[in-house]
């Protein structure tokens, strides 16, 4: 009996430190697993937020292009005029016609392919938001991936989906664009309640300054004989067309005169020597008048060419062709402007500082097992028994030893003991270092017109709006949340300094 005793004994200690390290192993996959999950969310998150900020110089890129093809048709205008004075028809009209026809609509061509990108970063992110994000597909494809019990509850991408979208929907070009004609969301406004992403950029401001900046300032405003850019559209009522007359001028209080109104190439009155004459130019030296081309969007049909004997506000057809069908843009959305729109960093967010980690996106991953799970029924662990006694021929009584009341709650995910649950967290950061001949370190902020965003695991805890129980109880788990919660009431900090605050 004694010998039969301490046999039962010794397999109850050999099942029990099964137990335990079994318990042990799958806690560290787990956790593993979820913190794999979160990485692999926010890379992605930082690998969308370059492929954005790539495709947005992209675009400044295109409206560059553009300035300078209307600089050029400025230009030529005039040195067009200059050759009908000193030697008539040997540049034939036809030829003149044909290439300024053929900029013009390498003109409209930029214009719409700058619109394009936006079209593709939108679609970029919206997968970003519905194939990875969304009800955490990137995370449960992970756990499969790790161990086909681990599961991740679709409400557990809330808080990922908070920080990089804000409270909206998944952004639609259709439903964005609408909402900027309306000046309502989806789309309409971006400010505190929203992610690190703002759909239609939240203003064309930023996408303007790289523009105008990567044209150069003296280039742009006072480079000899003219300029080019996208101004407030005067020359649309006027025959004198605005423009700085020095470096000096342009100062940042001035700024507000350059604005996505409309794209314009302008040259002033200046001498034009002929190069292209079969015959000695007469006079040799042709002094001409202010040239200009100006571009509105297709509504207006504004639009204005003038060089030599198309008078200001050379709104007259050119060799029989409207001019609000040669030298138009595309059709505006928020009217009147070109600016195509970009997809924008929230600079709300950014300016709430640190204690929100200046609005870069923390993303959560949870991740559970379900130890009742009918695969865990079918096959459980010797220690873990599952009975069904028979009292009656009608009924049976069930009881589950996983769980500490011999049965499952309604939903499965309330009881610590049921389930086994990770809970990590990502997060999508900018960094751009500076040269060690700079002072090295940095000092760039967050934004979508330079590709260094990066990623890194991190506590989930710490920022103003981290809040890990209420993420665990809106996944179901509040045993698990009210667990944690009395774990930082005891004074337990985890990976913050400042703790929960729960």
């Amino acid at each position: 009996m004694l010998f039969a005793l301490t046999l039962l004994l010794m397999a109850l200690m050999v099942l029990m430190t099964l137990g335990f390290g079994m318990r042990a192993k799958e806690r560290v996959e787990i956790q593993m697993a979820a913190d794999a999950a979160a990485y692999s969310q926010a890379v992605s998150v930082a690998r969308t937020f370059n492929a954005i900020a790539v495709m947005n110089r992209a675009q400044v890129a295109h409206m560059v292009a553009m300035a300078g093809t209307q600089a050029m048709i400025s230009k030529s205008g005039q040195v067009y005029a200059a050759h009908q004075i000193a030697c008539p028809g040997n540049v034939l009209e036809a030829a003149w016609f044909a290439a300024d026809k053929a900029a013009a609509a390498q003109t409209r061509s930029l214009q719409g392919q700058a619109g394009s990108l936006y079209s593709a970063s939108l679609t970029l992110y919206s997968k970003l938001l519905t194939e990875q994000l969304g009800d955490q597909k990137l995370a449960a494809r992970i756990a499969r991936e790790a161990n086909a019990e681990l599961q991740a509850p679709a409400e557990g991408a809330a808080k990922s989906l908070m920080e990089v979208n804000g409270d909206g929907p998944v952004p639609e070009e259709s439903e964005v664009m609408q909402g900027q004609k309306t000046g309502t969301a989806p789309g309409g406004g971006c400010g505190a309640v929203s992610g690190a992403v703002c759909p239609a950029g939240g203003s064309t401001r930023p996408s303007l300054h790289a523009t105008m900046g990567s044209l150069g300032w003296t280039w742009v405003h006072n480079r000899a004989g003219g300029s080019a850019g996208f101004g407030s559209g005067n020359a649309a009522s006027s025959s004198a067309f605005r423009h700085y007359n020095s470096p000096a001028g342009m100062d940042p209080s001035r700024y507000g005169t350059v604005s996505g109104r409309n794209s314009w190439g302008h040259d002033h009155a200046t001498v034009v020597v002929p190069t292209r004459c079969l015959t000695p130019p007469k006079p040799p030296v042709v002094p001409v008048t202010s040239a200009w081309v100006m571009s509105d969007e297709r509504q207006t049909r504004e639009d204005q060419h003038v060089y030599g004997t198309r008078t200001p506000p050379g709104q007259q057809p050119e060799n029989a062709e409207e001019m609000g069908d040669r030298h138009t843009l595309g059709t505006c959305v928020v009217c009147p402007g070109i600016w195509p729109f970009s997809m924008g960093y929230n600079t709300t967010a950014l300016g709430a500082g640190g204690g929100n980690q200046y609005g870069q996106p923390k993303l959560y991953s949870i991740l559970f097992r379900d130890y009742a799970s009918d695969s865990r029924r079918k096959h459980p662990d010797p220690w873990n028994l599952y009975f069904r006694f028979h009292f009656t021929e009608q009924s049976d009584t069930e009881f589950d030893n996983a769980s500490p009341l011999g049965r499952i709650q309604p939903t499965g995910r309330e009881e610590v003991p049921r389930n086994q649950v990770a809970l990590a967290a990502g997060i999508a950061y900018y960094h751009r270092p500076r040269p060690a001949s700079a002072g090295g370190g940095w000092r760039e902020p967050p934004n979508f017109l330079n590709p260094f965003w990066r990623a890194t695991l991190v506590s989930a805890e710490g920022a103003d709006d981290d809040k890990p129980a209420e993420s665990l109880s809106a996944a179901g788990f509040t045993d698990h949340a009210a667990a944690l919660r009395q774990l930082d009431k005891a004074g337990y900090r985890g990976g913050s300094r400042r703790g929960g605050r729960y």
